[in-house]
């Protein structure tokens, strides 16, 4: 059965690649064209080239095709509002649940985020019926993910398409060339990380991820979503843990609310002023000191979601940067 991979060049995405191999599907990857794909050399797969936001091209690699799990997502969190975000994240669904209908796609599975459900505390984690309140960040990224997964409920339950809507938590892994999850891990090993912040979030290995997200071709219930997560961790126990991995002292110290506050309010004030990206914005800081826990039971029930201790999954990151010269 072939499967038609779109983002498959990515950090997730080249996870998900190799494990649809090991589960003995064939597997296309659509990418930009002229885009060299590195991180999947050496594996049989298949390419068409072509771009998201042109809907012909996204109707000839669904062609031929039996299941379709779209990756590609714009993770822009600044600026916060982009008319380019919307195209990508929202309206490119909306013509790839059309190229499925036509094509008679078995299964539909879309990667969403964890942010578009509500999240919680340790001893109250949020799960798939906490409801959305990621409207407060009042980023496109964020709120494009949602309806996109809103269209896509609605359509299932409208019998028009199978579809799994994968919503994974903060992941870390191999194939991070970006870096882009990975860029606090790599901040800490460069010994730029100025120090810690109060909040959490669920931390979770991007290849248990690829696991739930191929699994979801054949499993858990159309219309379904599933938090694809694993470890609630305060940033302290995070880098705590990360630190002992890579043999190194943790040294970091706990930065105040109000100093983050105010460092990600005059970056955002400058940053509107001098049209560059902050480093920090101010709802960076504000999310910096959040409870963001979440509960992966129903992944792990539905769709056999692994649970691979955070440390591995750290510990896969860094030898896949040393690997390929980003690490000493």
């Amino acid at each position: 059965m072939r499967v038609l991979i779109i983002g498959g060049d990515g950090m997730l995405g080249s996870s998900i690649c190799r494990e649809a191999l090991a589960q003995g599907y064939e597997v296309r990857v659509m990418v930009l064209p002229g885009r060299v794909v590195s991180v999947l050399e050496g594996l049989d797969v298949s390419y068409c080239y072509g771009n998201l936001l042109d809907s012909e091209s996204l109707y000839q690699a669904v062609e031929g095709c039996d299941y379709v799990i779209n990756v590609a997502a714009s993770t822009q969190i600044w600026p916060r509002r982009s008319e380019l975000i919307w195209k990508i994240n929202y309206n490119s669904v909306e013509h790839l649940v059309e190229a499925c209908k036509r094509f008679n796609i078995q299964r539909f599975v879309q990667i969403g985020t964890a942010n578009s459900f509500g999240h919680g505390s340790v001893s109250n984690p949020g799960n798939e019926q906490t409801p959305f309140n990621g409207a407060a960040y009042k980023m496109d990224y964020v709120d494009s993910k949602y309806k996109a997964q809103t269209y896509l409920i609605d359509q299932c339950n409208a019998g028009q398409i199978s579809a799994v809507i994968i919503n994974p938590t903060f992941m870390i892994g191999p194939f991070d060339s970006g870096p882009s999850s990975g860029k606090m891990l790599m901040a800490l090993f460069k010994g730029s990380l100025p120090g810690y912040t109060s909040g959490m979030k669920n931390f979770v290995a991007s290849k248990d991820v690829a696991v739930a997200a191929v699994n979801a071709l054949v499993m858990g219930k159309s219309g379904s979503c599933y938090i694809a997560g694993n470890e609630n961790l305060t940033f302290e126990q995070f880098f705590t843990k990360a630190c002992a991995v890579r043999g190194i002292p943790f040294t970091l110290r706990k930065i105040p609310n109000f100093l983050i506050y105010s460092v990600g309010f005059f970056s955002s004030l400058f940053a509107r002023l001098s049209g560059k990206a902050p480093k920090l914005g101010y709802h960076m800081a504000k999310q910096a000191t959040m409870e963001q826990c979440y509960s992966p039971e129903k992944a792990r029930e539905e769709l056999n979601m692994p649970a691979t201790p955070i440390e591995e999954a750290i510990s896969d990151c860094i030898t896949w940067w040393k690997q390929n010269n980003y690490l000493s």
